[in-house]
């Protein structure tokens, strides 16, 4: 009866051990066999999964964001050759601590992400050598101003002159830059000068009111707007390019004409192709002001005689001295040949 009543908890633990030896050896077998292995569960771990999954994110990340950051300075902007004289003239003016993105590139997410995505791209174009992707610069529009100049403070008058800001940005469409040019890109000096270069494309061809007054509450003196000695020397500014005379003195013949239509009565003495040189030494720019150098004066100036004029001139002179006389006086000729005699 013992015996019989232990044998089945014998068999039993026999059979658990039959089993667990038989779990033993297929373990065994699947180590050796190529089946999955203790080393193989642990790369199928999520956590190593996600580590691979973060380190890639993280590479991508420092790929985009070294273009984003290098991009988002001035000094990126300044390192091309072209753009070296306006980098220097940023360098000096009273927005020395705005970045050139904040002007250049226009407001918005979309905006942003395209012009970083051609610079991103002309990044790696330089270190991998092949051609760059070309794109003129973007003027400064109004939406890139107003974020810290708000158009609703800025008044209608300013010291002595009339100029809504609304008026001519919202109706008119300009942009802040159209006056504004110094502003960036100029000396601090010349930060509070506004350009007239646009009125006159309304207030002088499009039917605007073109009186000073209409702008400018107290008419401005000549002092104040032409530099010391213009009347000397605006005739040569002035023959070069008439445009900025024309911005104030619209009409050239009412205004210009009035003086130069009227040569001074030197010119009518006789003499004055003889005696000018003078005046012109005196005041070259006061006969630049109507004769060209090129065109007018070096007619006779570019003329050069022989060495041997002065004995060779005769037999042309004898010819007729209709040419001679275009820049030598007759008393020239007659003083020397009368020493001669």
């Amino acid at each position: 009866m013992a015996a019989s009543g232990r044998l089945p908890w014998a068999q039993g633990t026999m059979s658990g051990t039959g089993r667990r030896g038989a779990r033993g050896k297929a373990d065994s077998v699947s180590g050796e066999g190529g089946s999955e292995t203790p080393r193989a569960r642990r790369r199928r771990s999520p956590w190593v999964a996600t580590a691979v999954v973060v380190a890639i994110l993280a590479g991508v990340a420092v790929l985009l964001w070294i273009p984003v950051a290098a991009t988002s300075t001035s000094s990126y902007c300044g390192s091309c050759k072209a753009t070296e004289p306006a980098a220097a003239a940023w360098a000096g003016s009273v927005h020395t601590k705005v970045e050139c993105v904040e002007c250049h590139i226009a407001p918005g997410l979309g905006n942003q992400i395209k012009w970083r995505t051609r610079e991103w791209r002309n990044i790696w174009a330089d270190y991998m050598n092949v051609p760059r992707s070309g794109q003129a610069g973007q003027r400064p529009g109004n939406d890139n101003c107003t974020p810290c100049h708000d158009m609703a403070t800025v008044g209608d008058e300013h010291t002595d002159v009339r100029l809504p800001h609304r008026r001519h940005t919202e109706i008119s469409g300009l942009v802040c830059a159209d006056c504004h040019d110094k502003v960036s890109h100029g000396s601090r000096a010349e930060a509070g000068q506004v350009s007239m270069s646009v009125c006159g494309m309304c207030h002088a061809e499009a039917g605007a009111a073109d009186q000073c007054s209409f702008c400018h509450l107290s008419p401005p003196s000549a002092e104040d707007t032409h530099p010391a000695g213009y009347l000397e020397t605006h005739g040569e500014e002035a023959a070069a390019d008439d445009g900025p005379c024309l911005r104030c003195h619209h009409d050239a013949e009412a205004f210009c004409d009035e003086c130069h239509s009227r040569p001074t009565p030197d010119h009518f003495s006789g003499t004055w192709r003889y005696t000018h040189n003078e005046a012109a030494a005196a005041d070259r720019s006061g006969c630049l002001g109507c004769h060209d150098e090129d065109a007018f004066c070096e007619q006779c100036h570019r003329v050069s005689h022989p060495d041997d004029w002065m004995t060779s001139h005769g037999e042309v002179a004898g010819t007729g001295g209709g040419s001679c006389l275009t820049c030598h006086p007759q008393s020239m000729c007659d003083t020397c040949h009368a020493r001669r005699r």
